[in-house]
């Protein structure tokens, strides 16, 4: 074979190319996506625009609402020692009865800030109580525990500023902190001050004692009352802490909801709005509440599965603070006396004299077992309550507040606080005798409708102040 045949240009150049062409023949022609319609285009291009719109109608809503204030109603979280607490650093607005607009406290109390450790040289008051306390209907340095602050403090001042002091730099004698909780019972007053109020060690412990405080100790099985740590009674008659009733509201929907939603009660004002709306809704517009249930109806199942699944695990072991608060309530229960403070029986009726037995009737007799019932857990608690005052080295203080003049079995229950209060060694500022008495629901300025007005602070404030100087002192 010639050369020139194997290094022939024509085949060494022609040859690869005609297999070249016939590979490409043989690959299947590559496929061009579908052409879409304008309408469809269109509307692909249609939903990121409307996304950004909504987001921004959002955006614009929050800015809004914040800026005039709206939008700030919630103020309770969960808690599964105490039932419920406050949202710490939360602004918070109020206005179903009063108005004020204040910022929750980093611990999650309705006052200004305070330090665990006690300064030196400052005398601390905490208050512990329910609504009436935590007093929402007013601003907080019109709160009967602010000023209780400021008249001690300007009292202690009155000739006594030191040379190197001027008025505005005075050192502050007394420190009172506020520790009140909307919907809160005697039981959960124990019980936090066991475990949040005891840390900051005050010198005064008060316990501002409204009327029902005493009928909260026991489960209230389907009422509409926030779930809180009981008491239980075996029957050898020791006391005890149960979380059985509150164990089963955090296992509800409702629980795991406010557990679930908490960042954007916290952060959404928007969220807080339309929250406060469908709240005032439920509540007053049957109408809504059936629109509601045919909307949400096929859903519901898939909801209470999803709530189901909230976990608990953000709030750590709380069962071991649990049963540190038990531990400690059978121990105290067994130093303390269990005799009842009532010391009230039914009249037998006579026979010959009917009306001798007046008060036997079946209505009278009911209130009056109930009143009993409770007098008796009561004065266990507040027994046990003010051991632990004594052993932290803290005085007990129980103020009663005010109630309309119908309420006679709670009238009572002042007259048996007093006495034990004689016996246990702990002081009664009784502030009922202190206002004036009032019909139920009459109005007086002192009051918006069942909490306080500014002027009823005052007033309970100077009552408050008065009992406490003999025992600061």
């Amino acid at each position: 074979m010639s050369p020139t045949t194997i290094y022939d240009p024509e085949v060494i150049t022609t040859t690869p190319t005609k297999v070249r062409l016939d590979r490409r023949a043989s690959r299947p022609a590559p496929s061009r996506p579908p052409k879409l319609s304008p309408k469809i285009l269109a509307t692909l291009l249609l939903i990121p625009s409307v996304t950004i719109i909504f987001a921004a109608m959002i955006l614009c809503a929050e800015f809004v609402l914040g800026a005039v204030g709206l939008g700030d109603d919630e103020y309770i979280k969960v808690d599964p020692v105490l039932g419920i607490t406050h949202l710490e650093n939360k602004w918070v607005n109020f206005r179903h009865e009063g108005f004020s607009r204040d910022k929750i406290s980093s611990a999650g109390l309705r006052d200004v800030e305070h330090q665990v450790a006690k300064p030196e040289g400052v005398k601390r008051i905490a208050f512990i109580g329910d609504s009436k306390t935590q007093a929402l209907q007013v601003n907080i340095a019109d709160t009967f525990v602010r000023l209780v602050e400021d008249q001690l403090n300007a009292a202690a001042a009155d000739g006594t500023t030191l040379p190197s002091e001027t008025p505005q730099k005075q050192q502050k004698r007394f420190e009172t902190i506020n520790f009140g909780m909307s919907s809160y019972g005697l039981v959960q007053y124990f019980v936090q001050y066991l475990t949040r109020v005891r840390p900051y060690a005050p010198d005064v412990t008060v316990v501002v004692y409204h009327i029902f405080d005493s009928s909260e100790n026991i489960p209230k099985f389907g009422t509409a009352t926030l779930p809180a740590p009981t008491v239980s009674m075996n029957n050898k008659g020791d006391m005890a802490i149960d979380y059985n009733f509150l164990d089963g509201w955090l296992y509800t929907s409702g629980a795991r909801y406010l557990i679930s939603s908490e960042w954007w009660r916290r952060n959404s004002h928007l969220f807080q709005a339309l929250s406060a709306d469908d709240f005032m809704l439920r509540n007053s517009s049957k109408w809504y509440v059936n629109i509601l249930e045919k909307i949400f109806s096929p859903f519901e199942r898939a909801y209470e599965n999803a709530m189901s699944k909230v976990s608990l695990t953000a709030f750590g072991d709380y069962q071991a603070t649990r049963r540190k608060v038990q531990e400690e309530v059978r121990a105290l229960d067994k130093q303390v006396s269990h005799e009842s403070m009532w010391p009230w029986t039914l009249k037998v009726q006579s026979p010959a004299n009917p009306a001798s037995g007046a008060d036997s009737s079946n209505e009278y007799k009911m209130l009056h077992n109930a009143a009993s019932a409770d007098a008796l857990i009561a004065g266990r608690i507040f027994r046990m309550l003010n051991l632990a005052c004594r052993k932290a080295d803290s005085k007990l203080v129980v103020v009663t507040l005010p109630a309309p003049d119908n309420m006679v079995f709670y009238i009572r229950e002042i007259q048996c606080l007093k006495q034990l209060a004689k016996e246990e060694g702990f002081t009664v500022i009784d502030a009922h005798s202190e206002f004036p008495l009032l019909a139920p629901m009459e109005p007086s300025p002192l009051y918006y409708r069942s909490h306080f007005s500014p002027a009823g602070h005052r007033k309970l404030a100077g009552v408050i102040v008065d009992g406490l100087k003999p025992i600061l002192k």
